[in-house]
């Protein structure tokens, strides 16, 4: 008979086994299992294939029971085992299971704990570079975090985002494909060097130009970019389109390459990434593909031949950071753009109409609109969501880890309906939404006027529209039959507003407070109509804010305010997980990646329990406590499970932070630094240093930092100006992301002071 051993285990194990090249075998009291003797481990050694699940295939054995055994970590290098398991002996007894699964392990080793550093490519600086940073940079960037002892780098997307060819697209965020990368990454001389002598001093004088760029000038940078691309594709397209390694790689990925090209192709040609306004292809067919491609094939390879440089070149720094033990961590956006690749090839698996953001929070007070299409995902299940899992096994490819974005979404998603414009007017789906009759059960007498329009009040227009009150009376009001007002129907959404007003030449003062004031009012109204079902209804979100919640009597605001606590803290607790259960296990067990949720922002309690129970990794701010009633996080309590960092991409670095409020500041320092008397108005090297030395010492698997906020540790290192380091304002939906490091990673390499200290600390010995 055969006998199957199987083990799987928490996270930490896999990193632990990954970092260090270590192997699990069985030892037991089975001439098949060693005989418990140390020497013969490697007889009896497991196989994995991702880190997560290791197996034993033992080819044939007599009755033999009871069989008893134990999981030994071997080292291959030294060909010696480096731990047992400290517990009693597992048992095999007669008529046992001859597949033997096993969970959890039990090694007297230390936890695995790592480090590491956040930092867009786009940010990296170098004298090699293009005024960008590169793919090739990383490598510099990975030397620094194996000198320091950090073992993670974590980045933003990479994915192509050329949707308009200006600073818009500079959003990683908004992905034209979420296969294609975005060809600025591209090192330009490891591609090739162009043979036209003029050409090339004139692309090495343009290059000293950007590179002593405090930031990133995107649309100059792709400009050039492209310029060289189009030359060099001209020279070497010759002897890299025959290449035996072009050539498979174009068969491995033709799926999404040929689309990708056309689309690109379409998009130029029609002057816009809006494939619904196009002439010729607004409906993608595989005969489209195939009559462009022959009709333009030199222009569908210039593209093809660009993904294959990006793959040789992200592939070679993959290669690099295993060597150094350094994991790679990718992001993986919730939403992709209304007008890319993924939504023309597939629009069955979008609700094109909709579109995705985030309630109010910190960030944003209207909440956030991204303006991505939300999924259909009862589709997306019928093939058990292969988009999904092509798409994390694609990037599997080029990183060992990634950060799934807004994991909220995989719950339910904050959508906003066509007719609006601010988040503050969305609501969940999936969720299940109330009738009159349900809200009445709380206490609340259902009435039309008071709870589904725009409270207004003579108060409310006032301090909405100041000295125009009255001009917004006569154009934009209608008197009705209560001797009350209500808006005009020409001006009754948000998005009738912002066409009204986009229609004038140039926008006045008066203009924009006028826009503006009836933008709020539109919000002013307790419940929003279900966009699926005219009959139910959502209770608006951020109620203390709303005037219509105001303006309701006492006995009215209790009744709302249970309503309201049940809807959206209760209500869905079980649903919700429900949704998350179905979508998000066949997700990260497509590859062996390390998986990290980023669970920030209104978070039922359903979320915690699901990443718990699928060993997904949190993520811990202490500016951004989970626990109630908290101001800020105690690092000393982050869960194990869970990546600790002082700062997103989102947030204002320590430093800048420390700046925006004193009030909040002085608290900080005196309670979480306990430090006595006045605050410093800057945050001076040994404050944040403290305040890294607290994060570094939680117990959280993870503390990955800004590169920002590690440098923020030294006066000589640190940027000069605390508000330049800032990535991304999300109230802000011009933010160019330009931020870059402000010295080059040479120089951050030869810093040996602050690297040694760096080492240190991440050895937890104290600074």
């Amino acid at each position: 008979m055969k006998l199957i051993f199987t083990v799987n285990y928490e996270p930490h194990w896999g990193e632990l086994l990954r970092m260090n090249n270590w192997s699990l075998a069985v030892l037991g009291n089975q001439s098949f299992l060693g005989n418990w003797d140390e020497g013969n481990s490697h007889q009896s050694l497991m196989e994995t294939s991702d880190f997560r699940t290791w197996t034993y295939k033992v080819p044939s054995i007599e009755d033999c029971y009871p069989i008893e055994y134990k999981y030994v970590i071997y080292d291959s290098h030294t060909k010696k085992v480096v731990a047992w398991e400290n517990r009693e002996n597992r048992n095999i007894y007669e008529n046992h299971s001859f597949v033997i699964s096993d969970t959890g392990l039990y090694f007297n080793l230390n936890i695995f704990k790592g480090t590491g550093v956040a930092i867009p490519v786009f940010s990296l600086r170098s004298y090699e570079g293009f005024g960008i940073g590169e793919f090739l940079d990383l490598k510099k960037m990975i030397d620094w975090a194996d000198l320091t002892g950090q073992r993670l780098i974590q980045t933003l997307p990479v994915n192509d985002t050329t949707l308009q060819h200006n600073k818009a697209d500079s959003y990683p965020y908004n992905t034209l494909s979420v296969f294609a990368l975005h060809p600025m990454y591209l090192r330009l001389e490891a591609i090739g060097i162009l043979k036209d002598v003029k050409k090339r001093i004139f692309f090495e004088e343009q290059k000293v130009l950007l590179n002593n760029s405090a930031t990133l000038d995107y649309e100059r940078v792709n400009t050039l970019k492209w310029e060289y691309f189009q030359l060099i594709y001209k020279q070497e397209k010759a002897s890299v389109l025959s290449q035996k390694e072009f050539k498979s790689f174009v068969e491995e990925n033709k799926t999404w390459l040929y689309p990708y090209a056309v689309f690109s192709l379409l998009r130029d040609r029609n002057s816009t990434s809006d494939f619904s306004r196009w002439t010729e292809g607004s409906v993608y067919s595989e005969e489209l593909i195939a009559k462009i491609c022959k009709q333009d094939m030199d222009t569908i390879n210039l593209y093809i031949f660009l993904q294959y440089h990006l793959n040789l070149q992200l592939s070679e720094v993959h290669a690099y950071a295993q060597l150094r033990k350094v994991l790679l961590k990718g992001d993986i956006p919730i939403g992709v753009s209304p007008c890319s690749v993924d939504v023309w090839r597939n629009p069955e698996l979008f609700n094109i109409k909709n579109q995705a953001g985030a309630p109010p929070d910190d960030f944003s007070e209207k909440g956030q609109n991204w303006g991505f299409p939300t999924y259909n995902w009862s589709l997306m299940a019928k093939d058990e969501y292969a988009w999904w899992k092509s798409r994390l096994q694609h990037m599997a490819t080029y990183f060992d880890a990634y950060r799934l974005d807004h994991i909220l979404g995989f719950f339910r998603i904050w959508e906003i309906p066509p007719h609006a414009k601010w988040g503050l007017l969305g609501q969940f789906n999936r969720a299940m939404p109330l009738m009159d009759e349900d809200i009445e059960e709380y206490g609340l007498i259902f009435d039309e006027d008071k709870l589904l329009k725009p409270h207004i009040s003579e108060k409310v227009l006032t301090h909405y529209f100041g000295e125009f009150v009255s001009e917004v009376k006569d154009h934009f009001l209608l008197l009705n039959k209560a001797d009350n007002f209500i808006i005009n129907p020409k001006f009754d959404t948000q998005r009738k507003v912002l066409a009204y007003f986009s229609a004038k030449k140039e926008l006045t003062p008066r203009d924009e407070r006028i826009r503006d004031g009836l933008m709020k009012l539109i919000c002013q109204v307790l419940l929003v109509v279900d966009s699926r079902s005219p009959d139910h209804y959502h209770p608006r979100i951020s109620y203390k804010d709303n005037e219509a919640y105001k303006a309701l009597i006492a006995s009215e605001k209790k009744a709302y305010l249970r309503l309201y606590e049940d809807f959206f803290y209760h209500r869905h607790n079980e649903f919700w997980k429900k949704q998350a259960m179905r979508k998000l296990p066949p997700l990260i067990t497509a590859t062996s990646m390390l998986a990290f949720g980023e669970d920030l922002g209104m978070i039922p309690a359903c979320v915690s329990e699901v990443m718990h129970e699928l060993n997904l990794l949190s993520l811990e701010i202490q500016r951004m406590p989970k626990q109630s009633g908290l101001e800020f996080g105690i690092t000393y309590f982050a869960p194990y499970m869970s990546l600790c960092t002082t700062s997103t991409h989102d947030m204002n670095p320590i430093r800048a932070w420390w700046e925006e409020d004193k009030t909040i500041t002085q608290r900080y320092y005196n309670t979480m630094l306990f430090e006595n008397g006045e605050a410093p108005k800057t945050c001076e090297p040994w404050i944040a240093e403290k305040i890294i030395w607290q994060h570094v010492q939680s117990p959280a698997m993870w503390v990955v930092l800004p590169l920002q906020d590690w440098l923020a540790m030294d006066a000589n290192l640190r940027h000069p100006d605390a508000h330049a380091e800032r990535i991304n304002i999300p109230d802000n939906p011009k933010n160019v992301w330009c931020y870059r490091m402000h010295i080059d990673l040479d120089k951050l390499l030869s810093a040996t002071e602050f690297n040694t200290k760096l080492l240190h600390m991440i050895k937890n010995e104290r600074p």
